[in-house]
């Protein structure tokens, strides 16, 4: 497995558990407002961390175009 179908992957689970917690929020799955909060964070986590594998995906694919 190379470098780009780990990052391919680890998108890919991060989207799943993004649409996870999505789900528990459309379908009034909060108890509590410590549960919003913590699912709102790990939203912004989610998408931090997806956004910045793109980001190298995209730096990879450059360094290649150019090699």
């Amino acid at each position: 497995m190379d470098a780009v179908q780990i990052v391919q992957f680890v998108q890919s689970t991060i989207e799943n558990r993004r649409k996870s917690v999505i789900e528990i929020l459309e379908n009034n799955g909060i108890s509590s407002m410590q549960q919003y909060q913590s699912c709102m964070g790990e939203l912004n986590a989610l998408s931090y961390v997806h956004q910045e594998l793109s980001d190298l995906l995209k730096k990879q694919e450059q360094y290649n175009d150019f090699s």
